[in-house]
């Protein structure tokens, strides 16, 4: 596939795409991410961690130029608001074919049917190519992994889930769920942490998504050996930011929100982490 060095070398070229091209381009990711499983451990000295981009095509290249960590991770939320989502999604996918176990991509609560209608993609990819193709675009999220274990710190779109006792109940969510509709596997998606809350409580965001607080993260990471939790999904205006005295940190990288720049974190095997300025 030489357009997929196209692609990497001048990321320009990722609006050159021909419709086969394209195909071809869905069809090897959606094969690539079947063939992970759905917690990726990963061993490295540093690992660059991005938030959220919802199309945020400039800063996705950014993070991928910048040469700090042996393997990348992005947690979710490539698509949906922002202008160049196909751009930037096609980016990702192209970058994951070329370099694989140096780039993870994880799903997030936007890599998702039902968001991407009411949030944009869905219909920015239909008029473009036809719904068809938008079909192939839900395939290949439907096989992306939900979580990275990196030594002690679990890295994953939203949050803890209620009822999630085990990291080996993260390896055994299904592949090929469009929504998804696995209860915990939905909420490792959608729930966010919240320091007024003791375990579990009912999120604002709608029904079978929670909150969760502090007993929550202690008891999970004494069961499964963990000590840090870096997540996405929420956004905050410094673009990091931590919560349970560091135990739970949140990065969002998007430069469409009013952030003080776009931000990643760079999180090294001992657990110590720096912010990287993306702007």
């Amino acid at each position: 596939m030489d357009f997929i060095d196209k692609i990497t070398e001048r990321p320009e070229a990722v609006a050159e795409l021909s419709y086969d091209e394209l195909l071809e381009l869905l069809d090897e990711a959606k094969s690539l991410f079947n063939s992970e499983p759905q917690l990726i451990e990963v061993e490295a000295d540093k690992v660059l961690i991005v938030g959220d981009t919802h199309g945020d095509l400039e800063t996705s290249v950014k993070a991928l130029k910048l040469d700090v960590a042996e393997v990348v991770v992005f947690l979710g939320d490539y698509v949906d608001r922002g202008p160049y989502q196909i751009e930037n999604i096609n980016l990702l996918l192209a970058r994951k074919i070329r370099d694989r176990d140096k780039l993870i991509l994880l799903r997030g609560n936007h890599e998702s049917p039902a968001m991407n209608y009411y949030y944009g993609f869905y219909h920015t990819v239909a008029r473009r190519y036809g719904l068809e193709v938008y079909g192939q675009y839900a395939e290949v999220f439907s096989y992306m992994p939900y979580a990275v274990l990196y030594g002690e710190a679990l890295l994953l779109h939203g949050g803890l889930a209620r009822g999630l006792e085990t990291l080996d109940q993260i390896r055994e969510f299904p592949k090929a769920d469009l929504e998804p509709s696995h209860p915990l596997a939905f909420q490792v998606l959608w729930n966010d942490p919240d320091e007024s809350v003791e375990e579990f409580a009912p999120s604002p965001r709608g029904e079978g998504i929670y909150l969760f607080g502090r007993k929550a993260v202690d008891e999970f990471f004494a069961r499964n050996g963990l000590k840090l939790l870096v997540r996405a999904h929420e956004y905050f205006t410094p673009g990091v930011y931590t919560m349970f005295e560091g135990k739970v940190v949140t990065v969002f990288s998007c430069r469409f929100y009013p952030i003080q720049g776009p931000k990643a974190i760079l999180l090294k095997r001992n657990l110590q982490w720096e912010v990287i300025d993306l702007s």
